[in-house]
């Protein structure tokens, strides 16, 4: 087992602006982004020797724009697990000593109603026809992830007789965490007779169990945890990051669906870490729908699973609870900003600067990002 546990740190942590709409494009974001993670840990661009974030956008567009004058590490990937993906390749690079200052991004925009003619619509959706999968859902009309993780709630709610008043109060809980967050895009407090009387987008998922879509960015700067007490703020320490992928990384022909690639993601990370489930004090856990986040506490062990339901549904995951959860809003609330918020917050939770959402004394705290077939996770401990 290769671990990484505790040789880099968390040294600043910087976010665009996170808005509906921004007017911005997803390199501008990503840019923005990464010149407040520098600002917020004291560097300059001309420190930085390595780059790594999700596609688009292109990783040489954000490296000119930020000003970096060379690297000597950066990726570029496509898919996956964004937000956790970047970090993990980018610890992997800081500790192996490919650089020794690296940024991390993730960027997004919303989609918007197309304005290309009709013909180059219909081009694109012929094109998305040729996937080889396309056939198998084409006459269900299961065309997109809304689709597909409804099929994977209505499995989960089965197994774990969780119900919807249960997953709703996660709505509930982390809007009233957003409440706190002025970068949170919804910040009005919401009940659970406003969950359930949401609509549904593709039953059982309801609109407010689906994460609410902006445009943002975040980024991280990572160095040597050696490095790490020469900057202005509390280091944070990455003591484990792990991937999930299962057999047949597919939506529908995943081999066990009891089961997410959050259960691999989160097999090994206690062991490579050195702590315990009992040591969290603070998580940030992907909340593309509400299923995903309760399916993250239960496999990481932060909950039994016999529990769950009276776990998500009390008290435990609100402020003052036994798991403060996504304490600034989540993507939820804050918005979709594909789990770089989740983890930028912790960290921030970690470093004691989120006001009146602080968790006091936290001092291990985890984030994670994806769900379905692909998931990663991470766990970090103040320095």
């Amino acid at each position: 087992m290769i671990s990484h546990r505790d040789k880099v740190a968390v040294v600043g942590v910087g976010f665009s602006r996170v808005a509906r709409s921004s007017g911005m494009t997803v390199t501008g974001l990503a840019i923005e982004s990464c010149i407040n993670a520098l600002r917020d840990a004291g560097l300059k661009a001309e420190d930085v020797n390595g780059l790594g974030g999700a596609s688009p956008p292109n990783a040489m567009d954000v490296a000119e724009g930020v000003g970096i004058p060379q690297m000597s590490w950066y990726c570029n990937f496509a898919y996956g697990p964004a937000a956790v993906t970047g970090l993990i390749e980018g610890v992997s690079a800081v500790a192996s000593g490919m650089c020794d200052t690296a940024l991390v991004y993730r960027s997004i925009v919303r989609p918007r109603p197309s304005k290309l003619p009709p013909v180059a619509q219909a081009a694109m959706a012929s094109s998305a026809a040729m996937w080889p999968e396309a056939p198998f859902r084409a006459p269900y009309g299961a065309n997109n992830i809304l689709s597909w993780a409804s099929m994977w709630m209505r499995r989960f709610m089965h197994e774990t007789g969780v119900t919807q008043e249960q997953l709703g109060n996660i709505s509930v809980t982390l809007r009233k965490h957003a409440s706190m967050n002025e970068r949170a895009v919804m910040r009005d407090l919401i009940t659970i007779d406003d969950y359930l009387a949401s609509r549904f987008i593709a039953e059982p998922l309801r609109l407010l169990d689906c994460d609410f879509p902006v445009d943002g960015a975040g980024a991280v700067v990572l160095v040597p945890a050696e490095r790490a007490r020469d900057f202005p703020h509390p280091p944070v320490l990455v003591a484990a990051a792990n991937f999930g992928v299962g057999p047949r990384p597919n939506w529908e022909q995943w081999d066990d669906m009891r089961n997410q690639a959050s259960k691999y993601a989160a097999e090994r990370l206690w062991a490579m870490s050195g702590l315990s489930p009992g040591d969290v004090d603070v998580a940030g856990l992907y909340d593309g729908f509400t299923y995903l986040t309760a399916l993250w506490i239960a496999d990481l062990g932060l909950c039994k699973l016999d529990e769950l339901g009276d776990f998500i549904g009390g008290d435990s995951i609100g402020l003052g609870g036994k798991l403060p959860l996504n304490t600034s809003g989540g993507q939820l609330s804050e918005g979709r900003i594909h789990g770089i918020g989740l983890i930028n917050e912790v960290v921030l939770q970690l470093r004691g600067q989120c006001g009146q959402r602080q968790v006091q004394g936290a001092e291990v705290g985890v984030a994670s990002n994806g769900g379905g077939p692909l998931a990663g996770a991470v766990i970090f401990r103040r320095g």
